[in-house]
């Protein structure tokens, strides 16, 4: 019974306790001037009781006109759960200032999350544009690099088979080493698509090889220090901060300027830190991120997914630091 009467919308509960104490007052009056009196007083009584009424009525009015403002705070909140994510709660000359602020707060956690809702939004569109943009450079790569040099050592080949003494043993060399070098571009692209040393080495060796092919690439000196991780993380975890690290260091080879990175893996409090920084030109994180920063966005996109974090700092001239925190498996089965 005691829950049920606690559930009353919040005016009943406040008019109810407000006329129950206004009546106990008035009976305490009527009872001291009684005695007072030493006789009945019709019509004090009736007087009294009519006073009760009419400071009912008036509390009902003025505790409606108080309440309005959380009202159209609940039609608001009941408009959005419906799908009307465009709702807002209108401002109100009666609203008091918590009650102002709470309305504010309101409109700016739905401002914040149509403004989160646009940027998914923009990002899956990049995603699928970067995704068939990836998907045509990969074609390109198979039919002018691979296709082309297959045509050719079959035309090669039949010539080759037509030839006599050293110049068919001269043709089948060269042919083999064209051969050779069209498995190792395939490599290349297939290591594109998904790391092999993810899967033969683990990951602290994968993160280890990717920083020296980087550094080889770009003349870059990238320093390292991983520790070991393995079983620690669940394999699209591995997966996510491998390429949490590839895309960071693929910013400082491409965007950064900078003549030296480093990288540091660890494992602290059930977690699996690492940290990827540059001395490089820095940028203005937000101004980034307001641009949409589909790079950015994606590292703390994976991030979040795992139970992580990702978090940029930068400054302009100050270099840029990346650190990644995500759970490991044993950490993430007891939350």
């Amino acid at each position: 019974m005691t829950r049920s009467l606690l559930r009353f919308p919040l005016f009943y509960k406040i008019l109810v306790a407000n006329a129950v104490l206004v009546a106990l007052v008035t009976v305490a009056s009527v009872a001291t001037a009684s005695v007072a009196a030493a006789r009945e007083n019709t019509s004090i009584a009736m007087l009294l009781g009519a006073a009760v009424i009419i400071s009912i009525i008036v509390n009902a009015l003025i505790l409606r006109l108080a309440l309005i403002p959380l009202k159209r705070l609940e039609e608001t909140a009941a408009r959005v759960q419906e799908g009307d994510l465009s709702a807002r709660v209108p401002e109100s000359d009666l609203a008091d200032r918590d009650i102002e602020r709470l309305a504010t707060m309101f409109n700016m956690m739905l401002d914040s999350a149509e403004a989160y809702r646009s940027r998914l939004r923009d990002v899956a569109v990049r995603a699928l544009t970067a995704q068939e943009e990836e998907r045509r450079r990969i074609a390109q790569e198979l039919h002018d690099g691979i296709a082309q040099t297959l045509a050719a050592l079959r035309v090669r080949l039949r010539v080759a088979r037509a030839a006599e003494g050293e110049t068919r043993q001269d043709a089948l060399e060269s042919i083999s080493t064209d051969i050779g070098a069209a498995t190792e571009e395939i490599r290349r692209i297939a290591q594109g698509l998904r790391p092999p040393a993810l899967d033969m080495l683990g990951l602290s060796p994968a993160i280890e090889s990717y920083a020296r092919s980087v550094a080889e690439a770009n003349g870059l000196r990238i320093d390292t220090d991983i520790v070991a991780t393995d079983g620690m993380l669940s394999p699209d975890a591995e997966l996510a901060l491998y390429r949490i690290v590839q895309e960071a260091l693929s910013n400082v080879a491409r965007h950064s300027g900078a003549r030296s990175a480093r990288v540091d893996l660890d494992v602290a409090n059930g977690t699996v830190q690492t940290v990827i920084s540059d001395t490089g030109r820095g940028f203005a994180v937000a101004a980034e991120m307001a641009r949409g920063g589909l790079g950015l966005f994606g590292m703390q996109e994976r991030g979040a997914y795992l139970g992580g974090t990702v978090e940029i700092e930068s400054t302009p001239g100050g270099g840029t630091r990346v650190r990644v925190t995500i759970p490991t498996v044993e950490t993430a089965r007891h939350v």
